[in-house]
């Protein structure tokens, strides 16, 4: 065999073993539907959350206590069963709480919750597709999501509320960012998007990175196998729909986010064409800058959805 037959034949042996093998399964584990368990069975002690363990479980267990969680369901543009916990205490104003990935509602939002329900806000928590009790065999990770945002708030128009707020976190943050041009809602009046990440591409490139995964080399592979399979594209980027945004938008990132840096809300921030504000708390963590920061950040969200919820 003439040596640059080898030499190729090498090559792609190497190519498999080191790009496309790991591909392969980095894909699958990404876009495998999650399952969810109950908060107190949650093992976080040696996470970021570790610190608010207690705060979370009490908090999630004074919810369910306190108030009766309505499951409401609605139909995806494509089908899936989509469903949420309703906390229906009669306001004119209800907020609509959508979790990060590999999370549940009650995780990103049984502290959050607490702190809109005292604010007189009703409270949706809803599953995204893929996960848990939602139909969907794989999550989008915000791509396809946007849609069920759009769903969602067709949901909220036909009941007898006239003012809605749209939270997302880290996920649920991109996935609003995505869906914000095409909501046309009157009664939607702001936008809470928090610790969101600027693509899927960026955010699996970094988790590579942490993994000690070669991202440079199986990115590309894994962002093919999503165009064949599922038709998406994983660099599609936040900030080109929020240049046509319309919707007040508060940002908000800890600056201690290890997860999803907070420069990514800066440049969101910087894109986003409506009336908008960025808070960066400095020492707070992934997804718990509204839950766990000093009451100052709480307040300062509450006073820009103020100007619009009245």
């Amino acid at each position: 065999m003439p040596v640059v037959l080898i030499i190729i034949a090498v090559i792609a042996f190497l190519y498999l073993v080191f790009a496309v093998g790991p591909a392969i399964v980095a894909f699958n584990k990404v876009f495998e539907k999650k399952s969810d368990k109950p908060l107190e069975k949650l093992n976080i002690s040696k996470t970021y959350f570790a610190p608010f363990e207690k705060d979370m479980r009490d908090a999630a267990a004074r919810l369910e206590a306190k108030y009766e969680f309505k499951r409401v369901g609605i139909t995806s543009f494509d089908g899936l069963p989509l469903y949420a916990d309703y906390i229906d205490v009669g306001s004119d104003r209800t907020v609509a709480c959508f979790h990060g990935y590999s999370a549940a509602p009650i995780i990103n939002f049984c502290m959050p919750a607490e702190y809109f329900l005292s604010a007189g806000y009703n409270v949706l928590l809803i599953y995204q597709r893929g996960h848990s009790v939602s139909g969907g065999e794989y999550s989008a990770l915000g791509l396809l999501e946007k849609y069920d945002v759009l769903s969602w708030v067709d949901y909220l128009d036909k009941q007898p509320v006239p003012q809605v707020v749209l939270y997302g976190i880290s996920m649920g943050a991109s996935t609003l960012a995505y869906a914000s041009p095409d909501i046309k809602s009157e009664k939607v009046k702001a936008l809470v998007i928090d610790c969101g990440y600027l693509s899927p591409y960026h955010q699996i490139y970094r988790d590579c990175v942490r993994r000690h995964l070669p991202g440079k080399l199986i990115l590309p592979v894994i962002n093919l196998f999503t165009k064949i399979k599922y038709k998406l594209d994983l660099k599609e980027s936040t900030t080109e729909p929020l240049k046509h945004n319309k919707i007040p938008t508060f940002f908000l990132h800890g600056k201690a986010d290890e997860t999803v840096p907070y420069n990514d809300s800066e440049v969101n921030y910087s894109a986003c064409a409506s009336e908008k504000k960025l808070l960066l708390p400095e020492k707070l963590h992934h997804t718990l800058a509204f839950a766990t920061g000093d009451s100052s950040v709480r307040a300062e969200v509450f006073d820009f959805l103020n100007r619009y919820i009245k």
